[in-house]
């Protein structure tokens, strides 16, 4: 029983996080320009585009970091397929068509110069290549290799929170340079993430929540 208990924290504390930067997130939808991360883009705040396109992403990821941990839950998948049905399609949805083109296109204005950008620019390539492989493989009824996109495809969209946690360790516990400290966290945010996703599959704890 103490066994199972335990191997249950991880995709808690996963979870727990995912919401926890649900929440926070709702700070910018009061739609001013000086909140937060909006304070580091004061010249493109009144842009046209890149201002929507932020909104329009954080949407997308928002949807996509609480409904991620969801699509894992055995329990759902065993007695309410529809429900993972809807849950996965609306998971995927929210990458394909909103956060991973937005996040692309939002790559380009990245604080940190070209490179930071380019590493958000494959973050969001990949985010998009793993969530597109996790739909087509279950489209051929591949279950096992859905599971396996799937677990690297939120590995991509969990970047979000890793990416909140590295940026005060840095630089609170490292003392490293600012700048220094956003073109690292643009590569080290999604990178062990997708490092870690793979150790999970080959111990073939692919399902995550026990």
């Amino acid at each position: 029983m103490l066994v199972k208990v335990i191997s249950k924290i991880p995709f808690a504390v996963m979870t727990g996080f995912a919401f926890l930067l649900f929440g926070i997130t709702f700070m910018y939808w009061n739609f001013k320009p000086d909140v937060n991360f909006l304070l580091t883009k004061q010249g493109l705040v009144d842009h046209p585009i890149w201002r929507p396109a932020f909104y329009v992403h954080i949407f997308g990821g928002m949807l996509a970091i609480v409904l991620g941990p969801l699509n894992f839950i055995k329990y759902i998948r065993r007695k309410n397929l529809n429900l993972h049905r809807v849950l996965g399609k609306t998971y995927v949805a929210s990458i394909l068509f909103i956060a991973a083109p937005t996040g692309l296109y939002m790559a380009f204005y990245a604080n940190g110069g070209i490179l930071s950008s380019l590493g958000f620019i494959l973050m969001s390539i990949l985010w998009f290549y793993t969530t597109f492989m996790a739909v087509n493989t279950i489209r051929k009824k591949q279950v096992n290799e859905h599971v396996k996109w799937m677990v690297r495809s939120y590995a991509m969209t969990f970047a979000a929170v890793t990416l909140r946690l590295w940026v005060p360790f840095l630089s609170i516990v490292v003392e490293m340079e600012h700048l220094k400290v956003i073109i690292l966290t643009a590569w080290i945010s999604w990178f062990f993430n997708l490092i870690a996703a793979e150790l999970l599959l080959k111990l073939k704890l692919t399902s995550l929540q026990p």
